[in-house]
């Protein structure tokens, strides 16, 4: 009897996802033996009806219907989890089997799970979006709230549906400003999928290898920019006149455009089908973005004075902001000062603006934009945190976030509790590998950046630890310089070996012509008959030979190197590039006489011999491209061109200041400097850099150094009474 049950429950699985007269008098018959049918089938607690439900068997619903059989106790029985059958058929989206059951008995719509869920807060989580209208069709309550607060706005978000998302804003915009228990909002959750925004992923070709093959990342990116984007906001004419006023109701709603069917079919191959999914959620993405954000009050995260304890710090709602800031979104940062510029002025719960942040987690585009487009920039560079830390001791931190894995919220570098400082390597270099090269390449860079755009005053303060930022650096990257300077001896010891093979093999090659010289003269044989291709030859070899010694050099000089901070600024990643691109070419010429070899000796035709030349020239100069530190290359540029925007950003005499300060710095004792002293060698620097550049006194020299001294005495009051006042 027991494996009779047994095989009635193994064909009850097998039928109901078949449509056969079978299977309509199988049910019929379970239901009937079982009593209203409610005997779970499986270890989940499902009954057949769950199982018809999944599998979207609308026939034999009907028939089950038809013969009186779906009774209210089978339809309200749950599974383990406490889902219902239209629970099951909103997750999997069986439109027909939902609208069955919800003529049979409508108040099944209001039904919970063990969650708190709602067959409909399935529905938008799962975004199937005709079970969802059939639903709200039926009465189901579109405000409702899990357990943990969520409504179905924040259910959508979170499984990355956004196109049902913007649908529920249009029709429930009020649901925008609702928070869950740890008080997100629908925006909120948005900003913690940064894959879902372009700036975020490998689509882009102004931040390159964010993918192991930087080629193919340049071939996504431009086939990403010219798929059509499906999704667009259209206006309509607005009812009256007073709803203009309303942001709420600004008569725009998204649409979705039809493709036509070639478009289809290009775009159904799976790699264009993979980009071509990765731009439609990266426009929905922002489309929600904006329509939220328009909705925000941003009220909520302006705080009072009052607020400022670190009690009050910690029941702050969640800006979107610092969120957005922090995992490197740019759409979201600029959407939002867009729309409130006085949001610049928002702070973490260690006293930290939108620009720390960014520097802190080395988010470069934002910082660019945050320095370019920003009003007050200039009081954002000023700002002292919680525990005296300056945005140049933010820029000390180890490790690159631009190269962590996408969706990483934050390396903790700082400790958010006492704001300690984590040494640790980060996860996107490896102990041992060049990658420690560069990262400590990057970092003494983006020190110096930062550092380039900052107040000379901010240089020397001290945190509340009493560590100047300079000193913080060199303290956090002792152990990544150590490493990075055993990577790059031993990767530079490999290298000299293969230079030395190259150079030994095209020296040899040199004096081993294809057929020989002339015993008499000495002049190679060819050369008579054959001029001109022996003359290619000859190039080739002395090329080869050229860049075998010339990357023999650089890298005779990387092991030579002091290997202090400021070596990993500029000549350890230069001499590192020259090295990786001579000893690509003298490789590439080295195989190009070869091929000329061929030539020479006939084995090859002109035509084909001269194709596989070209190839590999180009073979090796592509190589030659990937081998560059993509990153490192970039903000080399990048920094060298700096000044013409940090010109704007800061005043001229800020400039000059900054250069007067690093001259006077070394004159200036360590630790308990005498401010009197300090600002007495800041100004007589600045007026032997005005003499130099040929500046007349008249006899006025004493006058204008005392009142120079009474400035800078007055500029470093003003910045430790703003240090107090931060504290």
């Amino acid at each position: 009897m027991e494996s009779s049950g047994l095989s009635r429950r193994s064909k009850a699985y097998k039928f109901a996802s078949e449509k056969t007269p079978e299977s309509f008098s199988f049910f019929c018959d379970f239901l009937r033996e079982n009593v209203n049918g409610a005997i779970s089938i499986d270890n989940r607690g499902d009954t057949v009806l769950h199982l018809l439900a999944i599998q979207g068997n609308v026939d034999v619903m009907e028939s089950l219907v038809g013969e009186e059989l779906l009774t209210n106790e089978l339809l309200m029985k749950k599974n383990v989890n406490g889902n219902t059958a239209l629970h099951e058929a909103a997750r999997f989206g069986q439109a027909g089997v939902a609208e069955i059951m919800l003529r049979k008995k409508q108040d099944l719509v209001m039904e919970r799970n063990e969650s708190n869920e709602t067959p409909l807060y399935l529905a938008a989580a799962y975004g199937k979006r005709e079970v969802f209208q059939v639903l709200e069709n039926f009465g189901s309550d579109c405000l409702t709230r899990r357990r943990d607060g969520r409504t179905i706005l924040h259910a959508a978000v979170e499984g990355e549906r956004y196109y049902l998302a913007m649908r529920i804003l249009e029709s429930y915009p009020n649901l925008a400003r609702q928070h869950d228990e740890k008080g997100m909002t629908a925006l909120n959750l948005l900003v913690t999928k940064p894959t879902s925004f372009r700036s975020r992923s490998s689509y882009v070709l102004y931040d390159l290898s964010r993918t192991p093959f930087i080629p193919w990342q340049i071939v996504e990116a431009i086939i990403y920019f010219y798929i059509p984007t499906m999704y667009v906001e259209t206006a309509l004419e607005l009812p009256a006149a007073g709803n203009v006023e309303d942001p709420s109701n600004n008569g725009v709603v998204m649409s979705k455009l039809e493709r036509p069917s070639f478009t289809k079919t290009i775009l159904g191959f799976y790699l264009l089908k993979k980009i071509d999914h990765a731009k439609q959620k990266h426009v929905l993405a922002l489309m929600l973005a904006n329509k939220l954000i328009e909705k925000e009050d941003w009220s909520h995260y302006i705080h009072t004075d009052s607020e400022a304890s670190s009690i009050g710090r910690r029941n702050r709602a969640l800006d979107p902001l610092l969120q957005a800031t922090r995992l490197g979104i740019l759409e979201v940062v600029m959407a939002i000062l867009n729309k409130y510029p006085e949001a610049a002025d928002s702070f973490d719960e260690n006293g930290r603006n939108i620009l720390h942040i960014s520097v802190e987690q080395k988010h470069r585009f934002i910082y660019d934009y945050l320095m370019n487009f920003v009003a007050y920039k200039d009081r954002m560079l000023a700002d002292i945190d919680f525990r005296g830390n300056t945005i140049l001791h933010l820029a000390t931190c180890v490790g690159n976030p631009t190269r962590s894995p996408p969706g990483l919220a934050r390396n903790q570098f700082v400790d958010d509790v006492d704001g300690r400082w984590n040494t640790d390597f980060h996860v996107g270099a490896k102990r041992g590998s060049v990658g420690v090269v560069n990262q400590m390449s990057w970092d003494v860079l983006w020190f110096k950046l930062v550092k380039h755009d900052s107040y000379p005053h901010l240089w020397h303060l001290r945190n509340f630890d009493g560590k100047a930022a300079e000193e913080l650096f060199e303290e956090n990257h002792a152990a990544l310089r150590e490493e990075a300077e055993k990577a790059a001896k031993h990767v530079s010891d490999n290298l000299i070996i293969v230079a030395i093979l190259i150079g030994t093999i095209n020296f040899a090659a040199l004096f081993t012509l294809p057929g020989g010289f002339d015993q008499n003269t000495g002049i190679p044989m060819l050369l008579k008959s054959n001029r001109q291709e022996i003359q290619f030859f000859m190039v080739y070899i002395g090329l080869a030979l050229f860049f075998a010694f010339l990357s023999l050099a650089t890298l005779m000089l990387i092991q030579l190197s002091r290997f202090d901070t400021n070596d990993f600024h500029i000549a350890i990643p230069l001499k590192t590039i020259i090295s990786c691109i001579t000893i690509i070419y003298s490789t590439g010429f080295s195989a190009t006489a070869f091929a000329q070899g061929y030539i020479l000796e006939g084995e090859l035709g002109a035509f084909l011999a001269t194709f596989l030349i070209f190839f590999e020239l180009l073979v090796c100069f592509v190589l030659a491209l990937i081998m560059i530190d993509t990153k490192s290359f970039d903000l080399l540029r990048k920094y060298g061109s700096k000044g013409a925007s940090t010109s704007r950003a800061m005043p001229r005499a800020a400039v000059w200041r900054a250069a007067v300060a690093a001259r006077s710095s070394s004159a200036s004792l360590e630790g308990g400097t005498v401010k009197g002293r300090f600002a007495l060698n800041e100004a007589e620097e600045t007026l032997k850099m005005g003499e130099a550049l040929g500046v007349q006194f008249n006899g006025k020299r004493a006058a204008v150094l005392e009142k120079i001294v009474n400035l800078e005495l007055k500029d470093k009051e003003q910045i430790e009474g703003g240090v107090r006042d931060g504290v």
